[in-house]
């Protein structure tokens, strides 16, 4: 509440101080009709001249009759003598031998009478001016004023006595109310102002009713007291009294202002500390910690700090300038202070303001962008859905079908939007564009070709999501596509991102195209002696076909003789299966199966020098496959000297 109420006094002084400036700067601001050169006595303002005499300028002459004019009051010469004197050229006001003026036909003719009557106006001026003087510096006024002073001195003296007494009985009785402090206005259960609140309001307002009694009672007493006396009533002392309570008035509130921004930002300190935990906890991305609560609150605490810190200095800066700008010999200072901040502000809001109509036009268009995208990625939804049926367009063409249209409408809005942009016509934006623009051309040459490969490659439509290819030496199932690069998942599981441009230049085979009709052939050969039938061979090998899980019945599996060689014959085992994904875990499972067919068969897959003769040799047969009387061959010798 403390702070609250420091706030409050501070804005109210500040709006005090405010509505002085402001009928300062309007009464500076108002630009006089110049009706000549003033003649001034003791700050009164007699008449005008406009006419030079001879070499003399209005000034030089208004200078002049000043100066004999208090040659007459020092000299305490009776101004019932002053006298006019008609020439031929000219016409005189004179005291004795003194000389106060001298009129010509040309200052007649600027005042619009004759010159007799113009010198009998301006003598009877002067000396009722001069009389008021010599009136003022009487004894009998100088006593009453003297008399006048000391009275006004004690009256304030008693005021600030009774002040001083009275104003902390008054702050107590306002704490003691203990009516208001049960009050209390809510709103739906949320109390808005409280009995207490108002107290603080009440007690603001009385202390802030005796600052400006302080600051106002002695301002006027000194204003009139330089005003009534006669040794000071000639000075010129209004500037410097003002500006003098200006600078004190703008100093209190500069101290005010402070130390609530002081409290202020104390009482936001302490409430960012107690936010640990509740308000401001640490960020994680599953176990991955971005951002600490510690971290957070200290970027916080550094924030408030340097705001603290800038207001600090703002109201610095402001305070200097405007107590500057109280005084005639430092208003040009004040004027340089607060150009520096009042010239770019000025320059900030005039250009947005200018740009209003550029800033509309693009909104316009980002608007109308806005819902044409909405309404194609509406259309392209529904082809994908296949509630809209194109002919010849594939459903699995519209998701990157509406990226390819997306990009080129952003690209179209990018150039009508640029006209319109800020400093877009200037020839350093222009130059930097081109720079940017080049850079761009030489260092994606890769990605544009890879750009243009993938756009190639969703319309050529090679592979979807999920087909089993084989692009290169690559083998895999494809896991995503995008325009820059495909990524292919091995039987390994590793997963390879393989660049569009390279796939472009590739073969492409893909397994899976055909597998949901007749399906994908997977084949394997074998090679076997000739003493084996060929049609036990194919007997066997369609067996363990069939005994393979994922083969399908139908189409039934054959066998092709791919070439009858010198010691064997190549078989080849054709077999259809509609799952492609596990070819190696379907091969692996049918080479068992034919090991496991010829074995309990009795053939031997062997080649290609066993064939013809078994001489000593045990079979390849494994031996929980023969039977139990099972004995290898002996070694058979033949006599060769009977030839």
């Amino acid at each position: 509440m403390k702070t609250m109420k420091n706030i409050f006094i501070s804005a109210v002084i500040s709006f005090f101080l405010l509505t002085l400036q402001l009928n300062a700067i309007q009464d500076t601001t108002k630009v006089p009709v110049k009706a000549g050169e003033p003649v001034v006595f003791q700050n009164d303002t007699l008449f005008f001249l406009k006419a030079n005499l001879g070499p003399f300028s209005p000034a030089q002459r208004s200078a002049e009759i000043e100066k004999k004019m208090e040659d007459i009051v020092s000299s305490n010469l009776s101004p019932d003598s002053i006298r006019v004197s008609n020439l031929e050229l000219f016409s005189n006001i004179t005291l004795g031998k003194i000389t106060i003026m001298s009129l010509s036909d040309e200052d007649a003719a600027n005042a619009g009478v004759d010159r007799a009557t113009l010198a009998n106006t301006y003598s009877a001026t002067i000396i009722d001016k001069l009389k008021i003087v010599e009136e003022n510096y009487s004894t009998k006024n100088m006593l009453i004023s003297i008399g006048v002073t000391l009275v006004l001195l004690l009256l304030l003296i008693f005021i600030f006595l009774q002040m001083k007494k009275y104003f902390p009985k008054a702050y107590y009785r306002i704490l003691g109310l203990e009516r208001l402090k049960k009050i209390s206005l809510k709103f739906r259960g949320v109390e808005i102002v409280s009995g207490s609140s108002i107290i603080n309001v009440i007690l603001s307002l009385v202390r802030i009713l005796r600052i400006a009694l302080s600051l106002l009672l002695p301002y006027f007493f000194l204003k009139y007291t330089l005003g009534n006396l006669p040794w000071t009533n000639t000075w010129n002392y209004a500037p410097i009294v003002d500006g003098i309570f200006s600078v004190i008035v703008v100093t209190v509130v500069a101290l005010i202002v402070n130390r609530a921004t002081i409290s202020l930002f104390k009482s936001l300190i302490t409430k960012v500390e107690s936010w640990k935990g509740s308000l401001i906890t640490t960020v994680k991305i599953k176990q991955f910690e971005i951002f600490s609560e510690d971290r957070a609150i200290g970027l916080i605490l550094t924030v408030t700090r340097s705001l603290k810190l800038f207001i600090h200095a703002l109201i610095a800066y402001l305070y200097f300038a405007i107590i500057f700008s109280f005084f005639p010999f430092s208003q040009n200072w004040a004027n340089t202070l607060l150009s520096y901040v009042l010239d770019p502000l000025e320059t900030i809001i005039m250009s947005f303001i200018n740009y209003l109509p550029n800033l509309f036009t693009i909104i316009v268009i980002l608007f109308v962008t806005r819902y044409a995208i909405r309404f194609l990625k509406v259309f392209f939804d529904e082809i994908s859905n296949e509630k809209v049926v194109l002919e010849k367009f594939h459903k699995d063409w519209a998701d990157p079908t509406f990226k390819i249209v997306r990009f080129l409408i952003y690209a179209f809005t990018a150039i009508v939007i640029f006209p319109y942009l800020p400093g877009s016509q200037s020839p350093v934006f222009q130059g930097i564009s081109v720079f940017i623009g080049v850079l761009f051309s030489f260092g994606s040459s890769s990605a544009i070709s890879n750009i243009v490969a993938g756009v190639v490659l969703t319309y050529m439509r090679p592979f979807k999501i999920g087909d089993r290819v084989k692009i290169a030496d690559t083998t895999g199932d494809i896991v995503e596509k995008t325009l820059l690069v495909t990524r292919v998942r091995t039987i390994k599981n590793v997963d390879i991102s393989i660049p569009n441009s390279m796939i472009m230049g590739s073969h492409i085979i893909n397994f899976s195209s055909s597998s949901s009709g007749t399906g994908l052939i997977l084949h394997t050969g074998v090679t076997i002696g000739y003493d084996a039938p060929w049609k036990t061979v194919h007997e066997l090998l369609i067996n363990a076909a069939l005994a393979t899980s994922e083969i399908n019945k139908e189409p039934k599996p054959f066998v092709l003789q791919t070439s009858l060689d010198d010691f064997y014959v190549s078989y080849e085992l054709n077999a259809y299966t509609n799952s492609p994904n596990i070819m190696a875990k379907i091969y692996s499972e049918l080479h068992s199966n034919i090991q496991d067919k010829f074995n309990e068969a009795g053939v031997e897959i062997m080649s290609p020098h066993y064939g013809a003769h078994r001489d000593g040799n045990q079979t390849t047969i494994p031996e929980n496959y023969l039977p139990k009387t099972y004995q290898a061959p002996s070694f058979r010798f033949f006599d060769t000297s009977k030839k």
